[in-house]
């Protein structure tokens, strides 16, 4: 009887495909995950990444030491290349245009990033800061204003840098709102002639942009007069939004691995040196 039972056992697994030892062993399921799998994934994903070989930039208009939009030079200029450099990608290009085109041309990816994006632009992937501006009021030690906070400011001629109020705060802006012996100018190279000819007491200024148009004022007027700096703001960082993620991961790592190095440093001391200056015109 169990041999008879044990042959049809046989016929049956015979008949669907089974080995007849599989019968009595308990089915093992197979596991959601392997290792090797995982590993796999992560390959794809690196690979991904490294066919990012060149990246298309938007930011505003040219500022002088940032960026000179006719040459592909200027100190946040060399930063980012510098920084691409070593994830071995290239500048595709960068435009050049007001704020709100260059964001525009981000959100509908015909650029992949905008330098010098406001925060929390909706839709964009942002990296780290690659630079800080650092706005400051300047005056001529002379006058000894002791300026060494914004009510102090009360009564002055200042000017300052166009939409300046939107930048600094809440208390300057209501301060200079009061005062109508503020100003505003597009022109920041008109702002230190102004400062240094006696025109307004205080300038309204980004540190490098002063210390730029200062040396290339130079021959024309006395820019060595002393110069007494208040900065009152505290440092704005200057970050890199994408339209897509990875390639705002890769730019972030570009920019992490050149704040690692010497090279980063010594493109700050470059612009301190005042190495980023056209011909005199």
């Amino acid at each position: 009887m169990k041999n008879s039972i044990k042959s049809l056992l046989i016929a049956f697994s015979s008949l669907i495909g089974v080995c007849p030892s599989a019968l009595a062993n308990p089915i093992i399921p197979i596991k959601d995950t392997h290792e090797l799998i995982d590993l796999h994934a992560q390959n794809d994903n690196k690979t991904l990444v490294s066919t990012i070989n060149s990246i298309s930039f938007s930011t505003s208009n040219s500022i002088a030491p940032y960026f000179f939009s006719d040459t592909n030079t200027g100190v946040q200029y060399d930063l980012l290349k510098a920084a691409l450099n070593t994830q071995s990608i290239e500048i595709k290009e960068i435009i050049h245009a007001p704020n709100l085109r260059s964001q525009r041309l981000v959100k509908t990816k015909k650029i992949d990033c905008m330098i010098n994006t406001p925060d929390n632009v909706e839709g964009l992937f942002y990296t780290q800061s690659l630079i800080e501006y650092q706005n400051s009021l300047f005056y001529l030690s002379r006058n000894n204003l002791e300026i060494e906070q914004i009510d102090d400011l009360n009564g002055l001629s200042i000017l300052g840098f166009q939409n300046s109020k939107q930048y600094l705060g809440d208390e300057f802006k209501i301060l200079e709102d009061a005062n109508p012996l503020y100003s505003e100018i597009s022109n920041q190279k008109s702002q230190v002639v102004m400062l240094f000819n006696g025109y307004v007491q205080v300038i309204v200024l980004e540190r490098r942009i002063f210390e730029y148009y200062r040396h290339l004022l130079r021959q024309k007027l006395d820019t060595s007069i002393r110069v007494t700096e208040a900065a009152l703001f505290d440092p704005a960082e200057r970050k890199i939004a994408c339209h897509d993620q990875i390639i705002a991961n890769q730019v972030n790592s570009a920019i992490t691995a050149l704040k690692q190095s010497y090279r980063y440093q010594e493109i700050l001391d470059l612009a301190k040196q005042n190495n980023y200056q056209p011909q005199m015109d």
